[in-house]
């Protein structure tokens, strides 16, 4: 049994090793080049109020906006951002909170240029750990609309609906 726990063991330790190794080069991620200029493509002011993210677990550069008191979804400073991001992968969620509200995702995957010199590369490199070859940007864009908007409100409309459930249950005899 203990060779079992030393096998084991062993397995846990190179399994660490090459997590603490991942999460060395993950903050590379914002040497890329690419990062830069996707952020440097934002207009000064939103770059001002911008945020940056890495999660531990995501090979992921979060870019997080908030735009507050535009006129409109049609606002020309949203408009401005969103063009940027044309082309990319992207979602919106609406809320109807206390003013409305739409959330823009965009993402894009872009080839992952390792610096091939650092410990950490190497490191995995030698423990033929996997070394991801690409990486995510995601931009979100949060709008909010002021709440006295002459072209944009919440409406609320009731419906109603029938719903048919089917219900499963175990019956034994």
């Amino acid at each position: 049994m203990k060779d079992a726990f030393k096998i084991k063991a062993k397995v846990a330790a190179r399994g660490a090793a090459i997590d603490a190794a991942r999460a060395l080069i993950r903050p590379t991620l914002l040497r890329q080049p690419v990062v830069a200029k996707v952020f440097n493509a934002l207009p000064p002011a939103v770059r001002a109020e911008a945020r940056i993210s890495l999660y531990p677990s995501s090979d992921t550069v979060f870019i997080t906006i908030f735009m507050r008191g535009l006129d409109s979804f049609k606002d020309k400073r949203l408009l401005g951002v969103l063009e940027k991001f044309a082309d990319w992968q992207s979602n919106t969620f609406d809320y109807t909170s206390a003013t409305p509200n739409r959330d823009y995702c965009f993402n894009r995957d872009f080839t992952w240029e390792h610096d091939t010199r650092s410990i950490a590369y190497k490191k995995l490199k030698k423990e033929q750990s996997y070394i991801p070859e690409t990486f995510g940007i995601c931009v979100s864009v949060y709008a909010y609309v002021k709440e006295d908007s002459e072209t944009c409100r919440i409406v609320t409309k009731e419906h109603e609906e029938v719903v048919k459930r089917v219900e499963k249950f175990i019956v034994c005899d």
